[in-house]
């Protein structure tokens, strides 16, 4: 049976009911800066001589790499759904520092890892299986239909992409803030504002891609928020085990 020591304060019995959840959020950060890293050098792998110009040039792109396109934007996918503990992790974490702004990054990072699966990757997909099709056409007016039908995908990628980069970095950025007065402390909270900051100004990068400075902030920002996530995973799986097993109360029976 399990006992509430003496005085102890909401903070820690909440603290004792979400320890596991902590231990795992921790775990599931450090694989998914890990998975990010992957997914960031598969992306540049198949863009490795610039973003197509046109929805012909796209589909005849990934036709030739369509492996690597499809493994690419499933491992985005499943870094989506793998956020959505960790989410609920920070914000119980943080919500005692600043709970208006634990909310409100929450909850963008929720809409982030939804609107992400459900338009930008899943468009993403569906241009890679119109590109399958691309491919193996039989005539050129086959080819062509396909073309047609993968131009909205083609158009409105880029723009989605912005969204998937700038609401996720927006909510992140928002988390900063309470961060600072929490046990993650103020340097992780410096190092959050930084790399979200460059992320919120690469994720313009699509849309003006005659930019060097938004494309290097694109370049960056990936690679520099999976740092961030690794060192925020480690911490929140340092405090989850640092939260005790069972509050003992020697004064009352097992």
């Amino acid at each position: 049976m399990e006992h509430i020591r003496p005085g102890a304060s909401g903070t820690e019995i909440t603290d004792r009911k979400w320890k596991g959840l902590y231990i795992l959020s921790g775990i599931i950060l450090l694989v998914t800066a890990v998975l990010s890293l992957v997914a960031a050098y598969g992306a540049r792998t198949l863009y490795s001589l610039g973003y197509p110009n046109d929805p012909a040039s796209y589909l005849q792109l990934v036709s030739q790499h369509q492996q690597l396109a499809a493994i690419t934007w499933c491992l985005w996918i499943a870094m989506d759904f793998l956020g959505l503990a960790p989410t609920v992790a920070i914000y119980l974490v943080l919500a005692r520092h600043g709970r208006i702004l634990a909310l409100l990054g929450s909850l963008f990072s929720i809409f982030y890892c939804v609107y992400d699966v459900s338009v930008t990757e899943l468009n993403s997909l569906t241009l890679v299986s119109l590109s399958h099709g691309f491919a193996n056409a039989a005539t050129d007016a086959v080819r062509t239909a396909i073309v047609a039908a993968a131009a909205y995908g083609y158009y409105a990628l880029p723009l989605q992409t912005v969204l998937s980069f700038g609401i996720g970095s927006f909510g992140y950025l928002l988390w900063c803030i309470p961060m600072a007065k929490s046990f993650f402390g103020r340097w992780t909270a410096i190092l959050g504002i930084i790399v979200n900051i460059i992320g919120l100004f690469g994720s313009a990068a699509p849309v003006v891609p005659s930019s060097y400075l938004l494309g290097l902030c694109q370049f960056l920002c990936v690679r520099l928020i999976a740092v961030w996530v690794f060192v925020v995973g480690v911490q929140l799986y340092r405090f989850g085990h640092r939260v005790p097993a069972v509050l003992d109360n020697p004064a009352s029976p097992s």
